[in-house]
Order: structure tokens, then sequence, then C-alpha cells
């Protein structure tokens, strides 16, 4: 499992981002947050909620509702998203500082 791999879970249709640092592997658990259709979202808060093209449909990261799920919750590796790490660092930030 890596940081900012996409995963759908075991239980329903759900995409969730991993958020965890890698250097917590050996937790049996891991921070994530779900990723919702655009259409299923409403209004969404960019600095919190960036979007991502997905197997060509469009999500939102709801970095406000991420939870620690157990690892084996992560049922299909979807695709990695640490091409848009500084995105998604910042959304995170952002949730915690405030800016």
């Amino acid at each position: 499992m890596a940081r900012f791999d996409v995963y759908r879970l075991k239980q329903g249709k759900t995409l969730v981002i991993d958020l965890q640092a890698d250097i917590l592997e050996a937790l049996k658990t891991r921070i994530v947050a779900p990723l919702l259709p655009v259409a299923d979202f409403g209004q969404a808060m960019s600095r919190v909620n960036p979007r991502f093209t997905i197997g060509g449909e469009a999500y939102v990261a709801a970095i406000h509702l991420m939870a620690a799920v157990s690892v084996q919750e992560l049922a299909t590796l979807v695709t990695d998203l640490s091409d848009q790490r500084d995105e998604i660092v910042a959304a995170t930030d952002f949730a915690f500082q405030g800016f």
C-alpha cells in the first residue's frame, strides 16, 4: 500500500484515496478520504476538495470526511494519484491548519 493510491472498498463501490504516510505501513489501518462522483457531491471547496479524473469519471476528494479503515477493507487498487501529490497535501493541510 502506498500513499496516494486509490482503492475500491470491499463493501460497495466507494473509492478512497490513501492519505497515510508510507512509514506507518506496519499499522493495520490506513487513513483515507472518500472519492465521490462530482455529480453526487454538490458544491465543493476547491482548496479542501480537489478533483480527479479516474477511469474517465470526475471525482471529488472529500478530505473533510477522512477516516481510518482496516487495510482489509481496501480491496482493489484502482490507480495512483501520486502525480497530484501537491494538490492532495495542500487539501489535507488546509483541512487541519486552515491555510
